[in-house]
């Protein structure tokens, strides 16, 4: 597009009047375009200054809070315009969420690319953006989504309506100035991008400057809360001297010491009677087992010897409660490290759970997490798992109590 008919559209376009309706009448909204907008063809510069002309700036801090975006260490409040837009554009190339959302909002804003459906020569762009009603900025908007439609060159013709776009947007932003000499035609451009750079580090520059002010309040609030936290430990630092100091004196008065020497025999005396009553208890689970067991024999006296022509099977009430023992490598290996008077205990215990594992001396335990898995108590620090599976019995391991929290963790990380 040529220099002149920029200025041209310039000295148009901001007071060319919106069509007026008729009174007592409402203007029909237009409906939503289906036409395609391939957002994705433009790169992300382009694609920022195209959001700059199609959202006010309110809706594109808007549009930033729906997506969540943030810049670390900047309020996105305080940020330029253009930096905002670039943000948003960045995140369309990224996600596709964030593309669905914005290509909602530019249909929302447009409503419909400028003569959609219709053919146009390449000299047909510079029409549209001379002849217009409404918002200026949007109007470019909708020409660049019609160059996007074109089959060949679609980036480069949106592109030239972008950036006459922001040409405009950004002589709309200066404030009136008092006329100043014609600058010589030499360097012209050259000159505008100069004020336009100046214009936009201003606002970066007032930006950074609230960032600031932000930054010094965070660490002035810091440093009032470390003066806080010194205090504190100025005044704890005084209790423990004086602590000290009184323990001090009853050492040289001969009452700490005696009160220590008390206090350690007293501690002393309640370990060794905790030790005693852990080894009672112990012996009275022990005795408590031998003679659940023996009553139990008692109960079910020993068959008879019979003949040996005669084969004597065990009463169906036997084989209801009777559970078929499976010995597991795992427990195999687990008795290695046990004595032989150990085993021999162990053993006993699967033979009164394998005849009656509802035996009150047993008091099988479920272990959390673990559907089916038990333990039982074999000897003071000594427990035996098992596993229960309808009129199976699987033995799986002989453990140290101490190492019963890790054997949970281990089964529940297991295959299967």
């Amino acid at each position: 597009m040529a220099k002149k008919d920029k200025q041209k559209f310039k000295a148009k376009g901001p007071e060319a009047p919106a069509p007026l309706a008729a009174p007592g009448t409402e203007e029909p909204e237009i409906p939503l375009s289906t036409a395609p907008l391939p957002l994705l063809a433009l790169e992300p510069s382009l694609l920022g200054e195209f959001f700059e002309l199609c959202f006010a700036d309110r809706r594109l801090l808007d549009l930033c809070g729906e997506l969540k975006l943030y810049s670390p260490g900047y309020r996105i409040e305080s940020m330029p315009v253009n930096q905002v837009a670039r943000m948003l554009a960045d995140e369309v190339h990224a996600a596709k969420d964030a593309q669905a959302l914005l290509e909602k909002a530019v249909r929302e804003a447009l409503r419909n690319p400028i003569m959609e459906g219709i053919a146009l020569p390449m000299d047909g762009y510079r029409d549209l953006l001379e002849l217009f009603t409404g918002d200026a900025l949007q109007h470019v908007a909708r020409v660049a989504w019609r160059g996007l439609l074109e089959e060949k060159e679609s980036s480069a013709e949106a592109a030239v309506a972008i950036e006459f776009g922001v040409e405009l947007l950004d002589t709309m932003a200066q404030k009136p100035k008092p006329q100043a000499r014609k600058p010589p035609p030499l360097g012209a451009k050259e000159a505008g991008e100069a004020v336009k750079r100046a214009d936009r580090a201003e606002k970066e520059a007032a930006a950074l400057r609230e960032q600031l002010v932000a930054a010094r309040a965070g660490i002035s609030e810091r440093e009032t809360t470390l003066a806080e936290e010194r205090a504190e430990l100025r005044r704890a630092t005084a209790e423990v001297s004086r602590v000290s100091a009184e323990l001090a004196r009853l050492n040289a008065a001969g009452e700490g010491s005696r009160a220590l020497v008390e206090a350690r025999r007293s501690a002393d005396e309640a370990r060794s009677l905790s030790e005693k009553l852990k080894s009672a208890l112990a012996d009275r689970d022990e005795v408590q087992a031998r003679l659940d067991l023996a009553e139990k024999r008692l109960e079910r006296p020993a068959l008879a010897p019979v003949a040996p022509a005669e084969d004597v099977l065990p009463t169906e009430e036997d084989v209801a409660s009777f559970l078929i023992p499976l010995f597991t490598r795992e427990f195999y290996d687990s008795i290695d490290r046990w004595s032989r008077r150990m085993q021999r205990a162990a053993f006993d215990k699967i033979h009164l759970l394998a005849h009656d594992w509802r035996h009150g001396s047993l008091r099988a335990i479920a272990l959390e997490g673990l559907p089916g898995y038990y333990r039982i108590r074999v000897a003071t620090d000594v427990r035996l798992i098992y596993r229960r599976d309808g009129n199976q019995l699987e033995i799986l391991s002989l453990i140290d109590r101490e190492d019963l929290d890790r054997y949970i963790r281990q089964a529940r990380t297991r295959p299967g």
